[in-house]
């Protein structure tokens, strides 16, 4: 198991989102082949940091299936159409 961590940030300060909603948005979106076993969402007045344990024994891999699915949560989800990956 490997841990990932992406952030997240508005395109415009004056968006907030619930860490709760938002982490509960990525398992929902989340396939049982992204492997994620936990997930956690710290957020803050700039964005929100995701830090997923992702079942891998590669980091890269892990990253890139944490990136692959908060992009998907991102396109899909109205609640984060000002919010991109930085």
């Amino acid at each position: 198991m490997v841990v990932a961590h992406i952030r997240i940030a508005p395109l415009t300060s004056m968006v907030t989102i619930d860490p709760l909603v938002l982490r509960d948005l990525i398992y929902d979106t989340a396939e049982p082949d992204d492997c994620i076993e936990h997930l956690r969402v710290r957020a803050g007045p700039h964005g929100a940091d995701i830090l997923a344990f992702v079942d891998s024994s590669d980091p890269e891999e892990a990253v890139d299936k944490l990136h692959r699915l908060v992009s998907q949560v991102i396109a899909h989800e109205p609640l984060l159409r000002l919010w991109r990956i930085t």
